[in-house]
């Protein structure tokens, strides 16, 4: 039987096991402090305004202090519901009630999963839960997890009727490229890009994901021993989604990578990345440097994965070391030692201009013709 609004917005149903009541005998009487009751089960139900299902949390054991009206739970077990249906399934190590539901504390292994097509995992070791403002503030290891994603920070505070998670106090972000199962086990290994910002807005519901900068993320490439210099990537602000996979960054953006030869970099007026596809997109205002080679154009990309990269509008190729500028409307090539480079204009003309250093050795001295025989008749 679940009670109405208006009475306590929980129960307990148990079987007494023990109370103990004592006074004191002799002249001055003693009063002893209650022996709180011991139950079986703990069973806490409460309803929203308008009778459906808010939250629940149950426990096989539970002790409460009827004076102070504070319940202390092992292994609690519950499921948080919004507009009626059920959202996420909690458990914790410990929990303690407080003031008959308004305050309820969650300590030790604490996860919330939530319930859907998509794993999606939040947890922490201890949780302040303040039903009636929809509220879970989480002060120790909160964490945020899905099939590729893992998002940490100091503290958190979700909202539970908004379904937000916000991450405040050197927020990170790290995504592996294999994907994992969160309910499970955490990601094996190093994570493949490590993105740290000041705060974290992220719906674990949708993915959606905002994020305030500065943004600092550091990638190692696969394969790449750990004494090879990270590629960096610094923006103002990020906003994704973590499902799709699909993120943008706030200009100025700057991507370095110190380990390619001569060095390797590239800048534009906006940055996207999909993680999904292997995908950097430079939409506009890009300029590419590596060894001394520049590339700028309207827009441009790079796939990490195949190193093949493409501009497009106004190409500009400069390569110093030969002297050469090449311009046009396309360009298609790949990166590395020994990659190639094509610049097409379809339904144009491709401008290509070469200078030829002068030689340095002497000229070769060329054999005098031989004088032609007289015609004789």
């Amino acid at each position: 039987m679940t009670l109405p609004l208006p009475a306590r917005p929980w129960r307990l149903s148990a079987l007494l096991l023990l109370l103990l009541t004592g006074c004191g005998r002799g002249d001055v009487a003693r009063e002893t402090a209650p022996t709180p009751f011991v139950f079986r089960s703990l069973d806490l139900r409460q309803q929203d305004v308008f009778g459906r299902p808010n939250w629940e949390l149950t426990s096989p054991e539970a002790r409460y202090d009827l004076r102070r009206r504070v319940a202390r739970a092992l292994q609690p077990r519950g499921v948080i519901y919004s507009d009626g249906k059920p959202a996420y399934r909690v458990e914790a190590s410990t929990g303690t009630v407080i003031n008959d539901g308004a305050v309820i504390l969650l300590e030790g292994r604490i996860r919330l999963q939530r319930l859907g097509k998509e794993p999606v995992m939040i947890q922490g070791s201890r949780v302040r839960w303040l039903p009636s403002r929809n509220l879970m503030e989480i002060d120790r290891h909160p964490e945020g997890f899905d099939p590729h994603t893992r998002l940490s920070a100091e503290r958190a505070t979700f909202r539970l009727d908004k379904d937000t998670l916000e991450l405040q106090g050197k927020p990170q972000l790290q995504r592996w490229a294999k994907a994992f199962d969160p309910f499970r086990a955490n990601p094996v290994g190093a994570p493949q890009i490590l993105v740290t910002v000041t705060s974290v807005l992220w719906k674990p519901g949708t993915g959606a994901l905002t994020a305030r900068g500065p943004v600092l993320g550091e990638r190692r490439p696969p394969g790449s021993t750990a004494t090879r210099p990270l590629q960096t990537l610094t923006a103002t602000s990020l906003i994704g989604n973590t499902q799709t996979q699909l993120f943008n960054l706030g200009p100025p953006v700057l991507f370095s990578d110190p380990a390619v030869a001569g060095g390797a970099s590239a800048r534009g007026k906006a940055l996207q990345v999909d993680a999904a596809q292997h995908l950097v997109l430079i939409p506009s205002g890009c300029f590419l440097q590596q060894d001394g080679a520049t590339l700028e154009a309207r827009s441009c990309s790079w796939n990490w994965q195949t190193q093949a990269v493409t501009a497009d509008g106004s190409v500009l190729l400069q390569r110093p070391a030969s002297r050469q500028l090449t311009r046009g409307s396309v360009l298609r090539g790949q990166l590395g030692n020994k990659g190639a480079v094509v610049v097409t204009n379809p339904g144009g003309r491709v401008f290509s201009q070469f200078q030829v250093p002068p030689s340095t050795s002497p000229p070769r001295p060329v054999a005098p013709r031989p004088k032609p025989e007289p015609i004789r008749l």
